[in-house]
């Protein structure tokens, strides 16, 4: 009996690309792979979120340390999961564009609205409602996120808006 290399190639590396597909799938659905709680329970810095949204527009945003490039990583997924259906940072999709955020808004005042903007509607906040009445009294849904998780998602807001200000210089030029 004959041994076929090209065919067993073939084969180990198929299965290696839906093995590849598979753990990707996984880990963008959070089921496996790195863990935005697993960041925060290793964590005991805060993330700098003003200090990454005011860094030169003229550069590109450069985190500081490997604690603030996993943050980022983590805002990244987490912002894909749970925001970029309704956001974007430079572009209104269903709601605002979040290019900004951290200037319109300081971050005591982000960390409830992201997790229960119903409930800052409902307080009588003038900005909350008139978001709301701007957006078509489109209510954004609850989200069960740690402040950790929300300020990574405010990390990767401002490098992606710091990175986006630099591209479109660059383009103009």
């Amino acid at each position: 009996m004959r041994f076929n290399s090209v065919g067993f190639a073939l084969s180990v590396g198929m299965a290696l690309v839906v093995v590849l597909i598979g753990f990707t799938l996984l880990s963008a659905a959070g089921l496996a792979g790195f863990s935005s709680q697993s960041f925060a329970s290793e964590t005991s810095r805060p993330i700098a979120v003003d200090t990454l949204a005011a860094q030169p527009q003229d550069s590109l945003a450069v985190p500081a340390s490997a604690e603030e490039v996993a943050a980022i990583a983590a805002g990244d997924a987490l912002f894909k999961t749970n925001c970029a259906q309704c956001h974007a940072v430079n572009e209104v999709i269903v709601g605002p564009a979040l290019a900004g955020i951290s200037k319109r808004r300081p971050v005591s005042w982000l960390l409830p609205w992201i997790k229960n903007s119903s409930k800052v509607v409902a307080s009588g906040d003038e900005y909350a409602v008139a978001i709301y009445n701007k957006y078509s009294k489109q209510q954004m849904p609850s989200f069960a996120l740690s402040d950790t998780e929300i300020k990574s998602i405010l990390a990767w807001v401002a490098v992606e808006e710091a990175n986006g200000a630099v591209t479109a210089a660059v383009a103009f030029r």
